[in-house]
C-alpha cells in the first residue's frame, strides 16, 4: 500500500528545516534515473479513475506497476519485472487486473518520462525508515494520439517536484509535514501523479468531472447518494483481488454489490425514472456470479474445519481431505466463470452505469426531505423483516419453512444495511435498528449455512467415488448440522420483538 504526498519544486531545504518531530535523523539515498512509460485506454479511463500503469526501467523497484485507489487515500500497488511485457504491449497480468478501470478497451503507451532523482530517508531515533524524500526533476513527452488540441506534435514538459513516501511511518507522518510546509506557503500539488501533470502540460485536463451538488437534496437523499458513492468506489476497488483470487475478497464484493443493490431497492422512491431499479437487476446478475463461487468456497471453510473436530473413528483426516479436494475443486471452476463474466461487456457497461448514476442522481421531485422520509423508508423495511419472519416461524419444519426463513434473512439483511445508511440522519435510532437486524441476520445466515452443508453432504455421500468410510464421517458431519438452528430461529425471533 502505496501512501505518500507530493509537492511542487525541489523542497529539500525546506524539509530539512521543518520536518517532523519524530524523523530523528535524514541520510542520503543517492542519485537515480528512471525511464518510464505509462499506459492508458484513448479516453485516459485509467487515470480519470484514479489509476496509473507504467513500465519503468532503473531505481530499485523497476519493472511493471499498477497503482489502483486503496483505503485512506493510499494507493494499491502490484508489481511484475521489467522484462513482463515491451514498451509497446501490457503483459497478461497488469492487463487482466486493470480491466475494471479500462472496461475493455485496448491499453496503449500515453506518455514517456524521464526522472532524474535525488533521495533522502526519513530515519527515527532507532536508525528505523520511517519515509522517502524524493526530489525529482521530470522531463515528460505526450506520445502521439494523446496531445491536447492546439500542442505541438512531441513537445516536451519539465518540472521539478518533490514526493514524499511512507516506509515505516504512520499517515501523521505525512499530515505533520504538510502542515509544516503550509506554514512557509507550501501545499501540496495540484496534479500528484506524474502522467496526470504531463498530459496538463500537453493541453488535457484529465480530471474526472466533480460530482453533483446535493447541497438542496435533502438529508435523507444525501445520506443515500454518499452512501451509493462509497460502496460504487469500494466494489471497483475489490475487481483486482477478485480476480487475483485473494482470501475473502469474493465475500466482500458480494457483500458489497448487495449493499448497492438493497439501498436501490429500499429508496427507489428517491429517484425519479426505472434507472435505480434497472441497476439493481444488474447488481442481482452480478450477486448470482460472485454467488456461484462464494457459495462453495464457504462450505469448503464451514466442512473441512468441522470435518478436524470428528471423532477418531469417523476418520476425520480422510473426510477432511476429500471435502478440500471436491470443494476446492468447484471453487476453482466457479472462479474461472466468475472472471469471464467480470471480463464481459455486461460488467463492464454496469460499472460504467454505476458511476455515472451516483455522480448525477436522478433524484425525483419532492421524495427526499429530511428526517420523517428516513424514517419512513426504515419503517418499511423493518415491517417488511418482521413480516417474513413471523411467516416463516409459523410454518411446519420441512423445506417450505426453510425457504422462507431464506427469505426473512434477505430481508433483514436489507433492513440493516439501510439503516446502516441512514445513521448520519437517524442517528441512535438507526445504530439500534442496524444492531438488532444485524442479530437477525447473522443468526438466519447461520441456519442457512446449516442447511446448505447438508444438502451438500448429502450429495457428496452419494456420490461416485466416495469410499465408505467418507460417507460414514459425511453422514455424521449431516447429522450435527441442525444442532444449533433451533437456538438460532428463537434468537432471531426473540431480537425481532416477535
Amino acid at each position: 500500500m502505496e501512501r505518500e504526498i507530493t509537492f511542487d519544486g525541489a523542497l529539500v531545504q525546506d524539509l530539512t528545516d521543518a520536518r517532523p518531530r519524530e524523523v530523528a535523523q535524514s541520510t542520503d539515498g543517492g542519485t537515480q534515473v528512471l525511464d518510464a512509460v505509462y499506459f492508458d485506454t484513448p479516453d485516459h479511463g485509467l487515470l480519470r479513475r484514479g489509476v496509473t500503469l507504467r513500465r519503468r526501467a532503473g531505481g530499485q523497484d523497476q519493472g511493471w506497476h499498477l497503482k489502483i485507489p486503496g483505503e485512506h487515500g493510499g494507493r494499491r500497488e502490484f508489481g511484475w519485472p521489467l522484462d513482463a511485457g515491451s514498451t509497446e504491449q501490457v503483459p497478461e497480468g497488469p492487463g487482466n487486473l486493470a480491466r475494471a478501470y479500462a472496461r475493455g478497451q485496448t491499453l496503449r503507451p500515453v506518455a514517456h518520462l524521464l526522472t532524474h532523482r535525488r533521495r533522502r530517508v526519513w530515519l527515527d531515533a532507532d536508525s528505523h525508515p520511517l519515509a522517502e524524500v524524493a526530489a525529482d526533476h521530470v522531463a515528460a513527452r505526450v506520445l502521439d494520439g494523446h496531445l491536447g488540441r492546439g500542442a505541438p506534435a512531441a513537445e516536451l514538459s519539465t518540472w521539478d517536484e518533490t514526493e514524499i513516501e511512507l516506509t515505516g511511518g504512520g499517515p501523521g507522518l505525512l499530515d505533520d509535514t504538510a502542515s509544516h510546509l503550509a506554514e512557509r506557503g507550501i501545499f501540496p500539488a495540484e496534479h500528484g501523479i506524474k502522467l496526470a501533470r504531463a498530459l496538463h502540460c500537453a493541453g488535457l485536463d484529465t480530471r474526472p468531472a466533480p460530482p453533483a451538488d446535493l447541497a438542496g437534496a435533502g438529508k435523507t437523499a444525501r445520506a443515500v447518494v454518499t452512501a451509493l458513492r462509497e460502496l460504487t468506489d469500494h466494489l471497483t476497488s475489490l475487481d483486482p483481488a477478485v480476480r487475483l483470487d485473494e482470501e475473502d475478497a469474493v465475500h466482500q464484493m458480494r457483500v458489497t454489490a448487495r449493499r448497492l443493490r438493497s439501498l436501490l431497492r429500499a429508496c427507489e422512491r428517491l429517484f425519479g425514472g426505472h434507472m435505480a431499479g434497472d441497476l439493481a437487476a444488474d447488481l442481482r446478475w452480478l450477486g448470482h456470479q460472485l454467488g456461484a463461487y462464494r457459495e462453495p468456497e464457504a462450505l469448503r471453510a464451514r466442512l473441512t474445519a468441522q470435518a478436524r473436530e470428528l471423532p477418531a473413528d469417523c476418520t476425520p483426516g480422510e473426510a477432511e481431505r476429500k471435502l478440500r479436494k471436491v470443494l476446492g475443486r468447484r471453487c476453482r471452476h466457479a472462479h474461472r466463470v466468475l472472471v469471464a463474466a467480470m471480463s464481459s461487456r455486461r460488467y463492464y457497461t454496469l460499472l460504467d452505469r454505476l458511476e455515472s448514476f451516483v455522480a448525477d442522481p436522478p433524484l425525483a421531485a419532492g421524495q427526499h426531505p429530511g428526517r420523517a422520509r428516513a424514517s419512513r423508508i426504515l419503517r418499511r423495511e423493518r415491517r417488511r423483516a418482521r413480516r417474513r419472519l413471523r411467516t416463516a416461524i409459523g410454518l411446519p419444519l420441512g423445506r417450505r419453512r426453510d425457504e422462507a426463513l431464506h427469505r426473512a434473512r434477505k430481508a433483514a439483511k436489507r433492513t440493516r444495511y439501510v439503516a446502516d445508511a441512514l445513521q448520519p440522519v437517524l442517528g441512535s435510532a438507526a445504530k439500534q435498528q442496524q444492531a438488532r437486524y444485524k442479530e437477525i441476520h447473522k443468526r438466519l445466515g447461520r441456519h442457512q449455512d446449516a442447511r446448505s452443508a447438508e444438502q451438500a453432504l448429502a450429495e457428496l455421500a452419494h456420490a461416485g467415488g466416495t469410499r465408505s468410510s467418507e460417507a460414514f464421517a459425511f453422514g455424521v458431519l449431516r447429522a450435527r448440522q441442525r444442532d444449533s438452528s433451533a437456538a438460532d430461529i428463537e434468537a432471531a425471533r426473540r431480537a425481532a420483538g416477535l
